[in-house]
Order: structure tokens, then sequence, then C-alpha cells
């Protein structure tokens, strides 16, 4: 969090990008959900407006959906999680799946959009279009949409600027939380900027356009100048403004694999897991052994961020960085942004995020997408390639009727007497779009998104061979295939394991499949359950697993006339395969 002594007051982000209007009345009149079940997509909706589109499409969808709570967030509302896959074909946690979420961070906004925005895609997609039709009957998703439903109420109802969790957190170390956050003075709903005329300001007034504040150049030797700073007052009396508001921690610094302490990493919490929230995640994530990836939606930047993340880069293994690269180059080429890595340095990086337990403790390549490029929206008027402070204002005023921008006004401020008041809304421009531009920002994650899911791996097992080897002992074989395209262990990490002296090696990062004999009429001779070991993918990016296939025997003797095996895999990665009941006579 920035904090500042007034005197020297600087505007922390570029005043030509913003963040955000709360939901204007009329937007709040619109009909929630419509007639025939779809929603209004270039809208921000609250947690419970969330709630309400879940439950109406769990209802429109019995047979793809399951809507369910994983816990409850800091202030008490449900956490919810909707899983999608074609029930017909079998339950989500015996497919192989993705986690897709949004929000954990409150101003976020267009996470949760996105979130959204895909789920509905899926849910009216299934059965018009082949390919999200060959997914749900094969393949399970888990949307999340609002990680954070406390933190992201208070900045779309109340354009709070907080930067994750509620929990009160004393951010100026006074002994006191959340008493001096940003201020709505001119009781406009919004939190924009304040003015103040001082000789050692660092901004000018624009000659093109009155509204327009650039930075002070050698060349502007006559004033007026301005300190520019967030719209609010000094609450605590202590000579800064709006270092101390709601909240303070950052839950995706709140992650348990290499997590560091507050003074380490700004925003970690008292310890890993503290949050309610960071705490459901991982017991979600922990109990599903089928999901294969994650996409963990942020804003803003327009890019993805990738592996490694939250350590040291020398550390992480190289072939798996190479398969996440060549995964990268889909995004760019799906989307045209770049990719970039999230840790670049061997301990200047984030402590205890998400995408790195995801690797580390199950092996799971994890996203960060951090949605909407800036100024994508704006019309480039001049063709220029540039987008220029006065196209940003003429496309506010001509497409958006100006509501994105408040003319400046003059306020008597209780400390500082005459200040001027306005400017952009920071939280739909910039950290996320204006609403009625927000679909267009969702439709181009669909193609990855989907594509990720069709990497995971996918096992077949072929149609038991019985062979009978005496009077009532009879040979079972079957053949295991992984025909998806990352191996059963999904990563080089999650090969990792301990190394027993017949060099076996147990308890790795992820589990092995295991293959299942059911008889009926009969007994198996040895375990029916057997190990086998991890199977290679059509990726090129696997070094520890080479074989894509493999074969397993039993021994079974027939105690009844008639008799019938059955083989299958139990739940991982690759899904649940099964093969055909096999009668012997």
């Amino acid at each position: 969090m920035t904090r500042s002594r007034f005197p020297l007051l600087a505007l922390s982000v570029t005043l030509g990008l913003v963040l955000a209007a709360p939901a204007d009345a009329t937007q709040q009149r619109r009909a929630l959900i419509r007639a025939d079940g779809t929603i209004d997509y270039n809208r921000f909706y609250t947690a419970a407006e969330t709630n309400q589109i879940l439950n109406a499409w769990a209802r429109r969808f019995p047979s793809l959906t399951k809507l369910y709570s994983i816990g409850k967030s800091y202030n008490g509302q449900d956490l919810m999680v909707i899983e999608v896959t074609n029930e017909a074909t079998g339950p989500a946690d015996e497919k192989p799946a993705l986690y897709l979420d949004g929000g954990i961070h409150a101003g976020e906004l267009t996470g949760s959009a996105v979130a959204t925005w895909v789920l509905g895609q899926l849910l009216f997609g299934y059965g018009k279009d082949d390919r999200i039709t060959r997914l749900l009957d094969t393949r399970a998703v888990y949307v999340r949409p609002k990680f954070n439903p406390d933190g992201s109420d208070l900045a779309l109802t109340r354009d709070e600027k907080l930067r994750s969790t509620v929990r009160p957190f004393d951010d100026d170390d006074d002994g006191v939380a959340d008493e001096d956050p940003p201020d709505d003075l001119d009781k406009d709903g919004r939190i924009t900027q304040m003015r103040v005329r001082s000789p050692e300001g660092q901004w000018v007034v624009d000659a093109t356009d009155p509204r327009i504040m650039r930075r002070r150049t050698a060349s502007d030797t006559q004033g007026p100048f301005w300190i520019v700073e967030t719209e609010g007052i000094d609450n605590d009396g202590d000579g800064r403004f709006n270092e101390d508001g709601v909240g303070g921690l950052d839950m995706n610094r709140n992650f348990p694999r290499n997590w560091e302490r507050q003074h380490i990493q700004d925003g970690a919490g008292s310890f890993p897991l503290s949050e309610p929230e960071t705490r459901a995640t991982i017991d979600f994530l922990d109990a599903r052994r089928n999901i294969t990836g994650i996409v963990h939606g942020h804003t803003s930047g327009g890019f993805v961020y990738r592996l490694p993340s939250a350590s040291d880069p020398s550390k992480f293994d190289p072939v798996d960085l190479a398969l996440i690269e060549e995964m990268g180059r889909v995004y760019t080429e799906s989307t045209g942004r770049p990719v970039r890595p999230s840790s670049t340095h061997p301990t200047n990086h984030r402590y205890g995020t998400l995408i790195s337990w995801g690797y580390w403790d199950r092996g799971i390549v994890g996203w960060v997408p951090e949605y909407v490029p800036a100024d994508s929206w704006v019309t480039d008027y001049d063709g220029d390639g540039s987008i220029s402070e006065v196209e940003r204002l003429r496309h506010n005023d001509e497409v958006l009727g100006g509501r994105y921008f408040t003319n400046w006004t003059r306020f008597a401020h209780p400390q500082l007497g005459e200040v001027e008041v306005g400017g952009w809304y920071r939280t739909f421009w910039g950290q996320n779009p204006p609403p009625e531009h927000l679909e267009q920002e969702c439709e181009p994650q669909l193609h990855w998104i989907l594509w990720l899911l069709e990497q995971s791996p996918m096992l077949t097992v072929s149609t038991p061979a019985v062979r009978a080897i005496d009077s009532d002992r009879y040979r079972v074989d079957v053949t295991i295939t992984n025909t998806g395209f990352l191996p059963t262990n999904l990563t080089e990490r999650g090969y990792v394991g301990r190394t027993l002296d017949d060099g076996s090696i147990v308890e790795q990062v992820v589990t092995p499949p295991t293959a299942l004999l059911e008889v009926t009429g009969g007994v198996v001779e040895g375990p029916a359950r057997v190990r086998l070991g991890h199977l290679a993918g059509t990726s090129a990016h696997s070094t520890v697993v080479k074989e894509r296939a493999t074969t397993v025997t039993w021994t079974v003797r027939r105690t009844a006339r008639e008799m019938t095996v059955r083989v299958s895999t139990l739940p991982g990665p690759g899904g649940v395969a099964r093969a055909a009941p096999v009668a012997v006579r």
C-alpha cells in the first residue's frame, strides 16, 4: 500500500488510467436473468447477484452442474463453486478437470466476470458447440467466480480501495486498524482524485483540455502547480492521507508454499492459510486430485503470469519450464498477449502464491491471467497506434456518455482548505474496463481456457483378455493407455517422491494411476488393486516417463458357474477409465 505525507504527495497511478464506478441505478433495475436464462455480460455483479445467477443456471442445467459452498468468507458469505460436466458420462471427480476462479483481489472485478462468462459459454454451448460438448462429456470444470465476495462487494458497491480481504489490518502501525481510508468527499458514490494548488506540486493543467493533468516539466515555470492525491481526508490526524484503508492483507500471499512473514512479504497474514477463503481453497483443491490445471483470474495489464512463482527461478525444473513456455505460446497465439514469468529473481519475488502451491505441492501448472490491457476499449481516433489522454476523454464523452470522468469541482476540504475533486473513476477505467466494454474483454479468453482443459492426461482401459490357466483359474490382462497430452504425473515435479532401497519411488507429488479388478463369482489371487507407474502423454516435455501404455495381469479363481470381471482405474489426473465387463462361462 502506498503511504505518503501530504506535502510530498504524488499520484501512484498514471492519471490517464482509472478504475471504477459502482453499478448505477439503471443497471440495478435491469432484469438479472432473462427469460431464456442468459444474462447481461456487460455488467459487474455483486456476490449475491452472482450466487443468484449460479442458482438459476444450476436449476436450468441439472444434468451439467452441481453447485455448493466450500466454506465461509471472513464476513460469513458462502464461497460458492459450481462444477460443470455431463453427469451422464460420469461425475466430475472421475474426469480430468480445470479449476477457474476470479476476484481474489477485491477491485479486480474482471476476473469474476470472465469466470462467469466462461461458465455461461459452457452451459449454453453444450449440445450446440461440438468442442464444448466433447469436453464436458470427457472432462470437468470447477468455476468459482467470487473468490473473495466480501472484498469484491466493497469495491463494487462502495468503491472501497482494498487489496483483498476485509479483515482489519493496521497498515500504518499506529495501533488502530482501518482508520484512514479514502473518503467520498463530494458524495457521488465514487472515489476519484483531489488536486491542491501548491508551489511544490508536480502536476499542471494541460493546455489542450482543462480536465487533463500532466506531469510538470522544466519548461513549466509558471503555475498554477498542483499536488494530486486520492480523494480523502486525514482521518487519524497523522499528517498522511488514506494510508490505512479497509483491510490490508493479500490472500494471494497467504498460501503455504514458500510463505514468508510480513516483514518480508507485505500482506502475507499472520500464518499460512490464516484466511478462511485461502484455507477453503486448499482444502478444495487437495481433495480433488483430478485437477490438472489452474486459471487464477486477476487484473490488469493484458498478459498472463506463468510459473515459476514465489520461488527462485534457478531451482525450477528446465523440462517443466519448456512445457510451460510451449503452453504459453498458445495463449499468445490465441489472445495476442504476452506471457511473463512471475519470478525472475532468487529472493526479490512474491511469496505464498496459489500457483506456486499448485506446482510444488500438486505438480499442477497454474496461470495468472492479468486481464484488461490498458486502453483496450478506447478508440484510436488519430490512428497512430497509441492512445492519448485526449482520446480517452473523447471516447468517454462520445461513446460512454461521460460516465467515467468527473469534471474538477471546488470543494472546501476540512484540513486543506479549497481543493478540487474530480478525475477518472479508476475502478472502471484501467483496473477493469467500463462495463459497456466488459464482454469484449471476456471473449478472447475462452479458446485458451478450453485448450488448457484439452491438454489433460486421459486414461483408457482395453477390454479384459481372459484366458484359462486350468479348470477354475484364469489370467486377466488389460492394457491401460494415456491418450492425453500431459503425462499422468502432469509435470516433472509431479514425479518427485521418496526413493526406496530397491529403486522404487513412493509418496510422489502426484499419485500414479491404480488399476482395480472386481470379480463376481470368483476371487482374485493376490492384490485386486495394482499401483501402476506413471504414463507419458503425447507431450515432448517428459524425461522421467516415456511409456504411454502398460499391461496389468491378474489371476482369478472361479467360485461360481458364471463369473464376471470388471477393470477400472481409480480417480486421478487421467480420470477414471472403465472397461466393459467380461462374462466368463
